[in-house]
């Protein structure tokens, strides 16, 4: 392996180069994919149209000003903890078979909430594809902090 395989490293292990963000327009399509992927899965209602409303803010931001603001990120995120705690307190069963005949659209933090493990494993999937979508999204505060550290 050669020395320009790769970023040098400092001695505390972090590296002299920046890491390349992906472009506004893939991270527009990833927030795309991501609502759609949310959407398929049995989060309540509201979660998901919060979810998919947040996303809209900050694909929106993406396609005026190629970056987000901190607080339209922090808002997803706060959106996304939600529903991980929805998920987490849901009742699970182990198969289909075991879920109740009619489950409510919007029973998420309730006794009703009932997911299969599958369905919790596709919900939390599709909850940290979108967290790991908001941590490559460019922020007006993230450019501000690069540019004084490199000055």
């Amino acid at each position: 392996m050669c020395s320009n395989d790769s970023p040098s490293q400092k001695r505390d292990g972090t590296t002299s180069e920046r890491p390349s963000r992906p472009a506004p327009a893939a991270l527009r399509a990833d927030y795309a994919d991501s609502v759609a992927t949310v959407r398929d899965t049995p989060l309540p209602v509201t979660r998901t149209d919060a979810l998919a409303a947040q996303c809209g803010t900050i694909q929106d931001a993406l396609d005026t000003e190629g970056r987000a603001s901190n607080e339209a990120i922090l808002t997803l995120i706060g959106v996304v903890a939600e529903a991980v705690a929805d998920v987490a307190s849901a009742r699970v069963v182990r198969d289909d078979a075991a879920l109740p005949t009619e489950r409510p659209a919007a029973a998420g933090g309730t006794p009703e909430y009932t997911l299969t493990v599958a369905e919790r494993e596709a919900c939390l999937d599709a909850l940290a594809d979108l967290l790991f979508t908001a941590v490559d999204t460019p922020t007006r505060e993230s450019d501000v902090t690069a540019d004084a550290q490199t000055d």
